[in-house]
């Protein structure tokens, strides 16, 4: 019965580290390398496990620019393969942030003359690696940011948007960005096995009892 026990236990254990990367939600943020003015990401969006996204902001990383524009990374902490990000909001100088202005994070270094700035995966210059935008509304407050392949569990990256951020309040999460049922799947392995372990924990103790 005690081999039982310690396999569920195992299992558990495996379930939660595997489905649940660590990460840090305090600053600075790594997610995003330095760039221009910044030394890492001034707004963090981290997917939770089950859906929904969570925003976290760094005071002390202003915009990237110099001026007006923010840094942006994203962290997959859901257990599963995300593949896009809604975002909807205006900038501290009522900017929309999709208002694309030609001074994406490709204008400054390390990444003038990078391999994909200049190219057609960055059309805007505000692309990071592997991402994309589609969908901006006419106003441009609205818009998704796409994950080339998918962005893996445990997986970050990151991007720029138009003009600078709030760390306190970030643009708003639309809808989208739900990990795929593989989350679900993690969530309930685990819980049938804390039910399994239960069943058996009171089994045993029936026996013991007769």
């Amino acid at each position: 019965m005690n081999i039982v026990r310690r396999s569920l236990y195992l299992a558990v254990f495996a379930v939660m580290a595997f489905g649940f990367p660590i990460f840090s939600t305090t600053p600075p943020f790594t997610e995003c390398p330095k760039i221009g003015a910044d030394t890492s990401c001034a707004i963090l969006y981290v997917f939770n496990p089950g859906g929904g996204v969570s925003a976290y902001g760094d005071a002390t990383q202003g915009p990237y620019d110099g001026s007006d524009d923010t840094l942006v990374g994203v962290f997959n902490n859901s257990g599963a393969t995300v593949n896009s990000l809604q975002l909807t909001g205006v900038g501290l100088s009522g900017i929309p942030i999709f208002q694309f202005e030609g001074d994406g994070i490709c204008t400054f270094t390390p990444f003038t003359g990078s391999g994909y700035c200049g190219t057609a995966a960055a059309p805007t210059g505000y692309e990071g690696p592997s991402t994309s935008f589609s969908g901006i509304s006419s106003n441009q407050q609205t818009g998704t940011i796409n994950f080339t392949g998918g962005l893996a569990a445990g997986a970050s990256g990151f991007f720029s948007l138009e003009d600078k951020l709030s760390s306190t309040t970030p643009p708003t999460v639309g809808p989208g960005g739900t990990p795929a049922p593989a989350t679900l799947i993690l969530v309930l392995t685990g819980l049938a096995c804390a039910m399994a372990y239960h069943f058996l924990r009171n089994s045993g103790s029936r026996t013991s009892a007769v």
